[in-house]
């Protein structure tokens, strides 16, 4: 059993590094990179975007979310308030996830109001996803 506690845990944070390190990355890394140089930058965002959308959002986040079920019930033998409160913020950002990838996303190309959206969207899903990784530490730590 022990075993299945560490692997379950280790996945889970596998999984929100690479979420929340590849927002990091995209805002942190590409994003400084492509605003001098408006040439190719909507379209870069377009195809980085849409890479990083199939792993990061649809396949992480639905991972993210088995995982830290199965860790709540063999690391936490089960719901807490705290937890509550990390699902709902998880529910949240997966939201805005949806929003930021298949309605401003995809538009951002051809309008400049969704990129304006989907620059915010964004921002607002790092912070949250950050606040994600804080209420994990702290209920890893038994608060």
């Amino acid at each position: 059993m022990i075993f299945m506690k560490e692997l379950f845990l280790f996945l889970h944070v596998v999984l929100a590094t690479f979420w929340v390190g590849g927002m990091l990355f995209l805002s942190l890394v590409v994003a400084p990179y492509l605003k001098d140089k408006p040439q190719i930058r909507n379209e870069a965002f377009q195809e980085v975007g849409k890479r990083f959308s199939l792993y990061g959002t649809f396949l992480s986040l639905f991972l993210l979310f088995v995982t830290g079920l199965v860790n709540t019930y063999l690391i936490q033998g089960g719901f807490r308030p705290s937890i509550h409160t990390k699902l709902g913020v998880f529910f949240v950002v997966v939201f805005i996830s949806l929003l930021h990838d298949l309605w401003a996303g995809k538009k951002a190309l051809y309008s400049e109001k969704h990129r304006v959206w989907a620059k915010w969207l964004g921002i607002l899903n790092l912070i949250l996803s950050l606040l994600l990784v804080y209420l994990g530490v702290r209920i890893r730590l038994g608060y």
